[in-house]
């Protein structure tokens, strides 16, 4: 038995797995808190809101029975998209800010160990961002009745595949944050998105028979391993079957998920390593 004393004074008697998730959770959620204070979370939540509330008037130039079918296509693009931006800017800040303010130095000597802390970090940022996409849809909502849509299960299924794509993007974002500075983070984040979602591209470009990717050994062996460690981001685009009013069947969707969990698992026990070898003091 042993005990953990929060901020608040409250001590705490927990042991073996409830002590550590304690801990986690207590990383969360002062995470959360802090993240929500970001003016950059609100900044790129204020313009993802303009964005959809701009679909209105983007819609009068389309034809009567098209407006609503405009906002829906425009809602499709620009949520996942600014998710997206938020889970690169966000994760690759999330660790320097706490080794630049100093408060690394004074939370690694309590009880806690630093995978307890990355994961609070990781589950901190991952709630705050489902929050966003929450507030999002809640908008895109509003906005589609008023030009006579609503919302279907396929925009959830939609959805839900996109905040998939965000955790697994967080978890990149934060591998890289564990490993260098915001800058290159962030760069390195957005190539993993970008080859992510053209690796059908860069596979059809492996299997052509005259492409540079074919006829170069050294760029054949690059497009290998750019498919072997990036998976296919195009899995949690589901957009074009939401737009033509296609079913996206459960067994897709739970593939999808498990698929994207795993990549995510993946990067996060990579983040993990190269943070407790990482030299911090």
């Amino acid at each position: 038995m042993s005990t953990f004393t929060s901020q608040g004074g409250v001590t705490l008697r927990t042991q073996g797995v409830g002590r550590s998730l304690l801990r986690i959770f207590a990383v969360a959620g002062n995470t959360l808190r802090e993240a929500g204070r970001n003016r950059l979370f609100y900044g790129l939540l204020g313009a993802a809101a303009l964005l959809l509330v701009f679909s209105v008037l983007l819609s009068d130039l389309a034809l009567l029975d098209q407006k609503a079918r405009l906002v829906q296509d425009f809602g499709l693009f620009i949520i996942p998209l600014l998710d997206v931006a938020s889970a690169v800017l966000m994760g690759a800040l999330l660790l320097y800010k706490e080794i630049d303010r100093k408060t690394l130095y004074a939370i690694l000597p309590k009880p806690i160990r630093r995978s307890e802390f990355l994961l609070g970090k990781l589950l901190g940022l991952c709630g705050l961002l489902a929050l966003q996409e929450l507030a999002l849809a809640l908008c895109w909502y509003g906005v589609l009745k008023l030009r006579g849509g609503d919302m279907t299960p396929a925009i959830g299924i939609a959805l839900l595949l996109s905040y998939i794509e965000v955790v697994f993007i967080t978890s990149v974002a934060l591998f890289f944050s564990a490993l260098s500075r915001p800058v290159l983070s962030g760069v390195l984040t957005v190539g993993v998105f970008l080859i992510g979602r053209v690796s059908y591209v860069l596979a059809d470009l492996l299997g052509a028979q005259k492409s540079i990717f074919s006829e170069v050994p050294a760029m054949h062996a690059i497009g290998r391993v750019l498919l072997t460690v990036v998976p296919d981001l195009s899995t949690f685009n589901v957009a074009d079957e939401v737009l033509l009013g296609w079913d996206v069947p459960l067994h897709y969707v739970t593939a999808a998920a498990a698929y994207g969990l795993s990549w995510s698992a993946l990067f996060t026990v990579a983040a993990l390593l190269v943070f407790e070898r990482r030299d911090i003091v």
